[in-house]
């Protein structure tokens, strides 16, 4: 559904890209995750027919966006980290601009307009001005503008950047559903733990080049495990128990309370908590998952361990 080629592209000397490829089946949702300045608007721009690449190759949807930039827009929905606001458009009147800029015609036309001010929840306010919203009821009305023309590919840029945490969560739920009805999305943002709660990939890009990818949701079955455990007992006798773990790390440590690193995955946390209550130690707190995303942006990017 997306192909990335070694895309490249500079402004003024300074490198925007160099050298990214990505492949994304139909059906993925795929978040793309690096630094300020990594590459990853430029990326996205560059897909959406807005920005020439200066070498490679990008295909969405079987089109080259270079050679067949109208057929490529047509299968896209894109959405930037700063979309543009018509405060003084109503409502109804916003989606009604847009569906003319997508060109939509009659019979159709009328039915998008409705199947968008229902996906927003807009519907009994269509005659309510844009400027009356609130942030996150504003990016609500974007995503469905976005969707009038029926796109097969979502380019999403930053989209939840400034909403607060119910905005945040109705988002999360709308792309899931778009997912589940085989939309293709690609996602930037800064927002770990949104992606990470509704991702099948994540690439990580820095300096405009590919660095890692990682699978959210089948992290927890990798070897690496980070063990967080509490119990009531003897410090001493729990330390000299967690020294002896061949390759484990202590990550934090508070009181009676110790997060630690098991290069061994689940056997060795097994035995770790069959060591401590061998040891006579009551364990009130045992919880072995693998490495959140945050911590997986540490180790690739740098940064303080928490």
């Amino acid at each position: 559904m997306i192909e990335i080629d070694a895309l490249r592209k500079n402004y003024r000397g300074v490198r925007g890209l160099n050298g990214f490829s990505l492949r994304m089946d139909r059906g993925d949702l795929v978040g793309l995750v690096g630094p300020n300045g990594a590459g990853k608007s430029t990326l996205i721009k560059i897909l959406a027919t807005l920005l020439p690449a200066d070498s490679g190759s990008a295909r969405v949807s079987g089109e080259d966006v270079a050679k067949t930039p109208a057929a490529v827009r047509s299968a896209v929905g894109y959405l930037p980290d700063v979309p543009g606001v018509y405060q003084d458009m109503r409502i109804g009147e916003f989606l009604e601009f847009f569906a003319d800029a997508f060109r939509l015609k009659e019979p159709g036309r009328s039915a998008a307009v409705e199947r968008a001010l229902c996906l927003a929840g807009l519907a009994d306010r269509r005659d309510d001005f844009v400027e009356h919203l609130s942030l996150g009821w504003k990016q609500r009305l974007h995503l469905a503008k976005t969707l009038l023309h029926g796109p097969r590919v979502l380019l999403l840029d930053e989209p939840a950047t400034g909403l607060d945490p119910l905005a945040r969560i109705a988002l999360r739920e709308q792309l899931r559903q778009l997912h589940a009805a085989g939309i293709t999305i690609l996602i930037s943002s800064h927002i770990l733990a949104d992606l990470e709660d509704i991702c099948t990939r994540i690439v990580f890009i820095a300096d405009g080049k590919n660095v890692s990818e990682v699978q959210p949701a089948a992290s927890v079955h990798g070897a690496m495990l980070h063990c967080e455990i509490e119990w009531e007992g003897s410090v001493e006798a729990a330390e000299r128990f967690l020294a002896a773990i061949p390759g484990a790390a202590i990550l934090e440590k508070k009181g009676n309370w110790r997060r630690i690193e098991l290069p061994g995955g689940a056997p060795q946390a097994s035995s770790l908590l069959r060591g401590l209550l061998d040891a006579g130690l009551t364990v009130l707190h045992f919880d072995a998952r693998g490495p959140g995303l945050e911590e997986r942006y540490r180790r690739t990017f740098g940064g303080p361990r928490p």
